[in-house]
């Protein structure tokens, strides 16, 4: 047998078993939708996952007295209580004095002491009665001079809301003389008395009172108790603020020379919730104002936990019409339909049914992924899908076989579209929050204002429902209590 007649014969003997193998698939290969690929499903238990702590916000509370509104009462009620003259006799010497002061000034230092500098014109007479040679000889004499009176406030804030405060005074007069019969006597000792008992004490308890008065207290207990209200920021899609005051912290008093100043800060947790999103609200029962705790400084700041979640309904119903639907998979035209979403452990499952059309052959498959948060896109997918089949006889395994590369392109395809975007909420989330604290008006005398600085998630976690992503949105919250002299009591 020539070499070239053994070449026909084993190529016609492979020829023959290809045809045979070729006839027993088509008759053992069931035909239409009779070859199913089936995956088990994967356990509907979601892993519980440890949240990280909430970070209290502190939001700070300065309260404002413009000293000048103390200087202007305090000038004002001196002025009436100096209204009338001073009579007084010392030893040999009767007198009649008028006071008259010229405008206060009264500056404040960074540790909240306040300065005044009084000064006085004064006017009167004087009356000498002295015995000369037996005879008893008196002498009237006009006085007009200039004096001026300093005081030193010291107030202090303490933490059961009271304002005390200690002072120190005195007056300095430089000359102030008489003549009697061509001796001169001075009085200046004697005005001096009398503006140290008579004027001083009384500037001191005006100053005082105003300063003791003042009432923070109830405007910051006003604010404490706005803060447990629900702040709506939004109605469609409805957005809303929750707030839980916790304590009062403080410095004490300062000045920057013109306003008296109370820092406070109200360290709270705040809460941001949209829509239907699950929160576990913090308990708003109105609380009595605390007493306060004072802190060497204040660092306001808010951490704004905004928890959003994407139900795996509206994830489902966003992707499905990228995803079920015909798709070219290694050249085979494959429809994908029937798309579940479900939390399984600490992955995100994702159960399709698929129809390989050219083939006659129907599947189902479940594909594992873990779910991630791109900050650039501001979207929700999912990174790393796998999946797994089982198989049940030889033809199955030969299926598997030729879809070796088919499996892995549906996978990259549902990767690819299972994609929820994020920007639209957090875009709106940024912007209500931002119009609503750049400047809120609180009542009649507190004023809100802040900034929205960055946003940006927490953590990612799957609950029964959804994908669970806790965002912080962080920036200042500053809280301007105005005090002003027609709040004096």
């Amino acid at each position: 047998m020539t070499k070239q007649r053994r070449i026909q014969l084993i190529v016609g003997a492979v020829s023959v078993g290809v045809v045979l193998i070729c006839v027993l698939l088509f008759f053992l290969i069931p035909r239409g939708s009779d070859l199913t690929i089936q995956a088990p499903a994967p356990p509907r238990e979601v892993a519980s996952t440890p949240l990280p702590p909430p970070i209290p916000s502190v939001i700070a509370v300065k309260a404002n007295l413009p000293i000048q509104d103390i200087k202007t009462l305090a000038e004002s009620a001196l002025r009436d209580y100096l209204s009338k003259p001073i009579q007084r006799k010392d030893g040999a010497i009767t007198y009649a004095i008028k006071l008259d002061i010229d405008s206060l000034t009264m500056t404040g230092s960074s540790d909240g002491t306040i300065s005044v500098n009084v000064p006085f014109q004064f006017s009167g007479w004087a009356r000498v009665s002295k015995k000369i040679l037996g005879q008893v000889i008196q002498k009237r004499e006009d006085i007009q001079g200039t004096a001026t009176a300093s005081l030193t406030l010291t107030p202090t804030l303490n933490s059961d809301w009271r304002i005390t405060a200690e002072t120190t005074s005195d007056i300095f007069i430089r000359r102030a003389e008489i003549e009697i019969l061509g001796i001169r006597i001075s009085v200046r000792r004697i005005l001096t008395e009398l503006v140290r008992e008579a004027v001083l004490p009384k500037l001191e308890n005006l100053i005082v009172k105003y300063i003791t008065n003042i009432d923070v207290k109830t405007r910051v207990a006003g604010l404490w108790t706005k803060l447990h209200e629900s702040i709506v920021i939004n109605q469609d899609p409805r957005i809303s603020l929750t707030i839980e005051p916790l304590r009062i912290l403080a410095q004490h008093l300062s000045s920057d020379g013109k306003i008296l100043s109370f820092s406070l800060g109200i360290e709270t947790y705040i809460q941001a919730n949209m829509g239907d999103a699950l929160t576990d609200a913090p308990d708003n029962t109105t609380t009595d104002l605390p007493d306060i705790r004072f802190v060497d400084a204040l660092e306001s700041g808010y951490h704004i936990m905004a928890p959003i979640e994407i139900t795996y309904v509206a994830v489902e119903d966003f992707a499905k019409p990228h995803v079920e639907k015909s798709h070219k998979l290694k050249g085979i035209d494959t429809l994908v339909k029937n798309l579940t979403l479900y939390g399984s452990g600490t992955q995100l499952a994702a159960g399709i049914t698929f129809s390989m059309l050219s083939l006659g052959a129907e599947g189902q498959l479940y594909l594992l992924g873990t779910p991630v948060y791109d900050a650039t896109t501001m979207s929700v997918s999912v990174a790393e899908f796998d999946y797994t089949l089982t198989t049940r006889s030889l033809l199955l395994d030969i299926a598997q076989t030729v879809g070796e590369g088919f499996f892995p392109d549906l996978r990259a395809t549902v990767e690819d579209k299972l994609v929820f975007p994020l920007e639209d909420r957090l875009t709106e989330l940024h912007k209500k929050l931002a119009e609503v604290i750049a400047e809120r008006q609180i009542g009649s005398y507190v004023v809100l204002r802040g900034t929205v600085d960055t946003i940006t998630p927490e953590a990612l976690y799957l609950t029964q429902t959804g994908v669970h992503i806790p965002f912080r949105l962080q920036g200042d919250l500053i809280c301007e209590v105005n005090i002003s002299s027609s709040q004096f009591p």
